[in-house]
């Protein structure tokens, strides 16, 4: 009699592996964003502080009422941030359960290598832009003397 142990398809690790790969794309996408170039010039925000500088004088002049200010607008980048670090830690999680229930091995090992790397790939990102500040104040204060002299 020959006994064949029939391999479980891999639905934790797959799932893991698909999580792991948008978190990934999604904290790429989030760091990107931090190098797009700003919308407005240092010169059109001043003209427009100007203009609401004068349109402020003329309503005081005037006696009219001051308008409601506009709230700003929701920014929810550091939501999308945390939601895609959760989605890394699930992708672990679920490539875990995968290696648990001995589901073919490469993807739960995926599966947990992606989640580790988002996870590891944020930490290291905002760990080079602490360096590189840090660097920069070193050169800005031992170049001090230069500049103001």
């Amino acid at each position: 009699m020959d006994q064949v142990m029939q391999e479980r398809p891999a639905k934790f690790g797959l799932m893991g592996f698909m999580l792991g790969v948008a978190s990934i794309v999604v904290l790429l996408v989030q760091l990107s964003v931090l190098f797009e170039p700003q919308e407005q010039s240092s010169g059109s925000v001043i003209g427009t502080i100007a203009a609401e500088i004068t349109q402020s004088a003329a309503r005081a002049v005037s006696g009219e009422p001051a308008p409601a200010a506009t709230p700003p607008p929701r920014d929810y980048g550091l939501m999308i941030t945390i939601a895609a670090l959760c989605a890394a830690g699930l992708a672990v999680i679920l490539g875990a359960v995968g290696l648990y229930r001995n589901e073919a091995h490469r993807l739960p090992y995926m599966a947990v290598g992606l989640g580790i790397s988002a996870f590891v790939m944020q930490f290291v990102f905002w760990l080079a832009i602490l360096i590189c500040g840090i660097a920069l104040l070193v050169s800005i204060i031992g170049n001090l003397d230069s500049i103001l002299g």
